[in-house]
């Protein structure tokens, strides 16, 4: 798989929302999950929102820990394969793409 090597201060930078995001995420998870027999409705969205915070918090804590970044984000937005192949090309260059 393809991905962008990071540099310092960006590694730093995702630490930050890692640290807010995973436990705040678990917190959310758990508390919707015991008090899951007053509302369903309030556990069930309390428990998806917990998750996608978690999720966005691995995603940085990956950030910040490897310092690579998937291509799939970092392509998001680019329609045509010629665009993709000249970014790629030019990150090769640069030495930020590992592939």
């Amino acid at each position: 798989m393809a991905e962008y090597r990071v540099r310092t201060p960006f590694r730093i930078a995702a630490a930050l929302p890692a640290l807010l995001f995973l436990p705040g995420g678990l917190a959310l998870v758990l508390s919707s999950l015991s008090g899951l027999g007053e509302s369903p409705g309030f556990a069930l969205a309390g428990t998806l929102l917990g998750l996608v915070t978690l999720g966005l918090g691995s995603l940085c804590f990956r950030v910040s820990w490897t310092g690579r970044v998937p291509a799939a984000y970092e392509e998001y937005g680019l329609d045509d394969p010629s665009e993709i192949a000249d970014l790629r090309a030019r990150e090769r260059a640069a030495g930020r793409l590992v592939e």
